[in-house]
């Protein structure tokens, strides 16, 4: 079987995948493996003293088929992971985590590195600022790696990643799995009365494609509070569907452990892990990698949103109680639907009738996110209807620096999967088959994941508020990497630490206001009715975040201990925080949290998304003193593009927020935001 990667390659260097057989992956893998090694290898024994050229530049060069490879594989395996594709993935994980560890742990590749920095520091070798840090990630990567660990404790840690790598693929095949499972049944019409027509609709052909002659299939995503829970006005119906979200984390796999218990086994591997590197817990030991200061300042900027958020939302679920006539009958499944249906009125009738209507077609949502960007960053988004789809379904679009078709105006191609499917993971992610980059000469190719339902046939497919918000928020991921202007590709877009890269898709969103008849005001105290629904966010966020770190900050007996009771584990950490509220769960219990169980991206991270709010929330504020004024607006988002877009992790991303905003970012505006100041 043909081993050639890519098979045909298109614009940008985008692979053409519609005849690629899934059977050749791993050969392909192989030979990215073997190839890379060589490569590295020949950096590594070079005899001549390191220099930027046969160091720096050598590294950043080396992997290319390795890369590509992944890349793609990882694209369509998120959007659309079937049988085949999965089984590809469980042999991949651990192959993977090895070829990682044995770069990240090579002595004489280490060594080239500290030598070339030696010689920089001795005068003996010039670099530029972004080649001088690039050199320092490269070192701190190593240490965290255990590059400096003695034989036997590096052969201990590349077992624990190996075992890693496994757990981590059985928690992700399990919690996809139970997704599918756990969708909701239901085979009255009037049960789901509230739905509209569309949503109705679509839950039959899902009910269809798993295999129900008759009856609605509500499929379920990934956050506790499903989307429908705010419309359904059959209470018995909400009922079913919240119990089936929370219910997650109780399918046993065939080894048979729940997602719960594969979790807390990760959670026990990490804490050995960090132990054996010399921290005293996983949080600690990624620290060095991220630009929060310490576990201390995470927790200072929680405390200081918790508090307030459990008392609005008592405040909330006080005024449900009463307008309602539930009283104490109130429960968890009732809160999405009152909070949308007791949210207050615009002050005006001409404010409520200037409203935008939701839902709108994408077509319509699609064309705001366009045009935002061409307003604010001088960009031009053209569908290429030429170019086939990365999985079944996926539109992609070419992205222009200027006047569209102008010579050498191309940026990069955009790729669009807007539906949901059982193959694909739950949520909504950017992800990049090529990233931009000086030395390889690559250009991006990034896509944007979205799991809003299909329409029924013939029908146009409709966004509702809150997906709209999320089309923007997932098109500033994409503006990350499509913007991009960095020498080596480890550095290019979205390569930020982990608590940075939420930042700019957040701001992204402020950008919904210029289509809005009442857009937010700089510095504007949020009114009641802006504020209404935020108790219950905030608190199901903050609560998802405890979790998170309970589970990365035990030491290797405390999370052996913890193994044996993950369940009471986390009611207990939820407990010393004051969020074991039956009312409101967390967004994510470890039975379905994939951002820190599936993967180790967001390990001991899921509080990077109220980090970087902080940043966002500073900028978007910043951002709205001209949304009024194009010219103005034009100005501010050419700045923030040369200053942060573009740079990527070319520079610590903190000195880029100054030199864009031109100012540290304040708490306040986030407090404000949350109702909390």
């Amino acid at each position: 079987m043909a081993q050639t990667f890519p098979p045909r390659s298109l614009d940008y260097g985008y692979p053409d995948l519609t005849a690629f057989d899934d059977a050749a992956w791993l050969s392909v893998f192989a030979a990215g493996f073997a190839r890379h090694k060589e490569e590295i290898e020949t950096i590594a024994a070079a005899g001549e003293p390191a220099t930027v050229a046969n160091t720096l530049h050598a590294f950043g060069r080396s992997g290319a088929l390795l890369n590509s490879a992944m890349r793609a594989f990882s694209c369509v395996y998120s959007a659309h992971a079937t049988e085949a594709r999965q089984q590809v993935y469980a042999e991949l994980a651990p192959q993977r985590a090895a070829h990682e560890d044995w770069i990240a742990l090579h002595p004489q590749l280490n060594a080239r590195f500290r030598q070339l920095h030696d010689r920089l520091s001795a005068g003996e070798v010039e670099a530029s600022a972004e080649q001088r840090w690039m050199l320092q990630q490269q070192l701190v990567q190593a240490e965290a790696a255990g590059a400096a660990l003695n034989e036997s404790d590096r052969a201990r840690l590349l077992e624990l990643n190996q075992r890693l790598a496994a757990e981590e693929t059985a928690y992700q095949q399990l919690q996809s799995r139970e997704v599918v499972e756990r969708a909701l049944f239901v085979q009255r019409r009037e049960e789901l009365e509230g739905l509209d027509s569309g949503q109705i609709d679509a839950a039959a052909a899902a009910a269809k494609t798993a295999g129900h002659r008759d009856g609605y299939l509500l499929s379920l995503t990934m956050p506790v509070q499903q989307q429908a829970l705010a419309q359904l006005q059959n209470r018995q119906t909400r009922r079913r569907l919240h119990e089936a979200s929370v219910g997650r984390g109780s399918l046993a796999g065939d080894d048979g452990r729940t997602t719960y218990d594969i979790g807390a086994s990760i959670a026990s591997l990490r804490a050995q892990k960090a132990q054996l590197l010399g921290f005293s817990n996983y949080f600690e030991s990624v620290l060095p990698l991220r630009t929060a200061p310490s576990t201390e300042a995470v927790k200072e900027m929680l405390e200081k949103i918790a508090a307030g958020a459990v008392q609005r939302l008592q405040r909330e679920a006080s005024t449900i109680a009463e307008t309602s006539g539930l009283g104490d009958d109130l429960a968890a499944w009732d809160m999405s639907y009152w909070i949308h249906r007791l949210k207050p009125v615009p002050a005006s009738a001409e404010a409520e009738s200037a409203t935008p209507a939701f839902p709108i077609t994408l077509d319509q949502a699609l064309t705001r996110v366009f045009d935002a960007a061409q307003r604010t960053y001088g960009i031009h988004v053209v569908e290429r209807e030429d170019l086939p789809g990365f999985v079944p379904g996926a539109r992609s679009f070419e992205v222009f620096d200027g006047a569209p078709g102008d010579a050498g105006t191309g940026i990069g191609l955009f790729l669009l999967d807007i539906h949901s499917r059982p193959t694909k993971s739950g949520g909504a992610w950017m992800n990049s088959f090529a990233v931009a980059s000086e030395l390889t000469g690559t250009r991006p190719v990034v896509i944007n994941c979205l799991n809003v339902s299909p329409p029924a046939p013939g029908q146009p497919t409709m966004l509702s508020a809150g997906e709209h918000k999320t089309l923007f928020h997932e098109f500033g991921h994409a503006l990350h990497g499509l913007l991009a202007a960095a020498e080596f590709e480890e550095l290019s877009g979205t390569a930020v630490p982990r608590d940075n890269v939420e930042f700019p898709s957040q701001v992204n969103e402020v950008f919904q206001d210029l289509y809005s008849p009442t857009p937010t005001r700089p510095g504007a105290v949020p009114s009641e009715r802006e504020l209404w629904g935020k108790g219950l966010s905030t608190v199901e966020h903050v609560a998802a975040v405890v979790i998170d770190i309970a589970w990365h900050s035990l030491t290797p007996d405390q999370a052996e201990e913890a193994l044996q009771d993950p369940r009471g584990f986390e009611q207990r950490a939820l407990a010393e925080w004051g969020l074991d509220l039956d009312l409101v769960p967390p967004r994510y219990s470890s039975g379905f949290f994939k951002h820190i169980f599936a993967s180790s991206g967001y390990a001991a991270g899921y509080y990077s998304y109220l980090w970087a709010e902080v940043l966002a929330a500073d900028a978007s504020e910043w951002f709205r003193e001209v949304l009024n004024d194009e010219a103005a607006l034009a100005r501010r988002g050419a700045h923030f593009r040369t200053q942060l877009l573009s740079r990527g992790n070319t520079r610590d991303p903190l000195e880029s927020y100054r030199q864009a905003v031109g100012r540290d970012p304040q708490v306040e505006p986030l407090l404000r935001s949350l109702g909390l100041a």
